[in-house]
């Protein structure tokens, strides 16, 4: 499954990929910030012992846009536009590690909980495991530094084509 950098440039690559759909639709820094956190938020079930299942779900991504749209039309107003944006880079965590090689048992994620409690991966394995054995420095440093180069070489192009794609219908 892809590192949390990987899953931070995806967020970014959904919030330009969605702000694109309608001109004239700005994306504030704090939006980029909290897309790219949003997106690397469903790991943090590694802390409760339960990864890969409930935040790794299309239910969670429902939650996350309810919860955006109220603490933002709480704020200012925008928040259908801010919920669509952080619902598609929190999705995005989904999109990634659904492309993603997992050896654990049994492999993937409930993607669509609270619908069924089944996991699901592409098998594609587009993108490497990460290792968390922090006390294999070979596995830990060398691996997970490998990994990180390939995310980079096949995410950093999208992000840069969605803020193309974004600034274009925005600026142009």
């Amino acid at each position: 499954m892809p590192s949390p950098a990987a899953h931070a440039l995806g967020g970014l690559a959904a919030a330009f990929l969605v702000a694109s759909v309608r001109r004239r639709q700005f994306v504030t820094p704090a939006v980029l910030v909290a897309s790219a956190a949003a997106a690397m938020a469903p790991d943090l079930d590694l802390l409760a012992g339960s990864h890969r299942t409930y935040t790794h779900s299309l239910g969670a991504v429902i939650v996350v846009g309810a919860m955006s749209w109220l603490i933002a039309q709480a704020r200012h107003g925008y928040a259908m536009r801010t919920a669509s944006i952080l619902m598609a880079a929190y999705g995005s965590h989904l999109a990634l590690d659904w492309m993603g090689k997992d050896t654990s048992i049994p492999p993937g994620f409930t993607a669509l909980w609270p619908f069924s409690s089944a996991y699901y991966i592409s098998g594609w394995n587009l993108f490497g495991e990460i290792s968390r054995r922090y006390w294999l420095p070979q596995e830990f440093i060398f691996r997970n530094l490998q990994a990180l180069a390939w995310e980079l070489m096949v995410i950093v192009p999208l992000v840069i084509a969605a803020w193309i794609t974004w600034s274009r219908r925005t600026l142009g």
